[in-house]
């Protein structure tokens, strides 16, 4: 048998759970900018009380530490962005980066970005930014790749007519993965499609995500898709 005073010099690991990741405890000391346990209807009450509280809608689906958020929300301060990610170090790293800044018009949910049409009204959103998704190359793996044909339906109805989807991807399997998949949705179109200098090709594409710029200095092709929602929502 273990010596209690051996056991309070050194617990099981199972009684220092909570230390092995700080940032499942940090998530919860950013109240205003993380939702940790998000749902519907405290979105809706933090976005009603923001100054841009009736601007155009913007979601980034697997925001990472924020960079391409944050850097979105600072230029457009009269849209609301809200940013979907799952992993806490970089929900934490977000949200400090986004207090730092002082932003009231941008928000992180820990959620799944499958799940984001749980939080929109019917053609409520102006843009969504799907930014360097998991690119599942193993063909066993494609059903869990996040752009699926009911993705792109729930896209439909939740975006505006007009409304836009950007996905960057280094793969370009993905990419031709997703333009098949248009094949089987009515509204969405392609308005932009390439492969080469985003900066100098797309007005204002300057804005990078980490996962942009690592792949640019590693001088990688990148993919780049806009989506328009073609006619209203009914």
């Amino acid at each position: 048998m273990i010596p209690d005073s051996d056991l309070h010099r050194h617990p099981p690991a199972l009684h220092r759970a909570s230390e092995v990741n700080p940032y499942t405890r940090w998530i919860h000391e950013h109240p205003a900018v993380l939702l940790a346990a998000p749902t519907p209807p405290a979105l809706r009450e933090k976005m009603e009380a923001s100054p841009a509280a009736s601007g155009p809608l913007v979601l980034d689906l697997g925001c990472g530490s924020g960079n391409f958020l944050l850097q979105m929300a600072s230029l457009l301060p009269r849209r609301r962005f809200v940013g979907f990610e799952l992993r806490y170090k970089r929900l934490v790293k977000a949200a400090r980066k986004i207090e730092k800044a002082k932003l009231k018009n941008v928000w992180l949910l820990r959620e799944a970005a499958e799940r984001f049409a749980l939080y929109c009204a019917p053609a409520s959103l102006a843009e969504v930014h799907v930014n360097f998704p998991d690119p599942w190359p193993k063909r066993r793996d494609w059903t869990k790749r996040l752009v699926s044909v009911p993705f792109l339906q729930e896209l439909e109805r939740t975006l505006q007519h007009g409304g836009l989807v950007h996905l960057r991807t280094d793969h370009s399997g993905y990419f031709l993965h997703v333009l098949s998949l248009l094949k089987q949705v009515d509204r969405l179109r392609p308005r932009i499609c390439c492969n080469d200098d985003l900066r100098r090709r797309i007005p204002g594409s300057n804005v990078r995500s980490e996962f942009e710029q690592m792949f640019s200095c590693q001088q990688k092709p990148i993919f780049y898709l806009v989506l328009e929602n073609s006619r209203p929502t009914r």
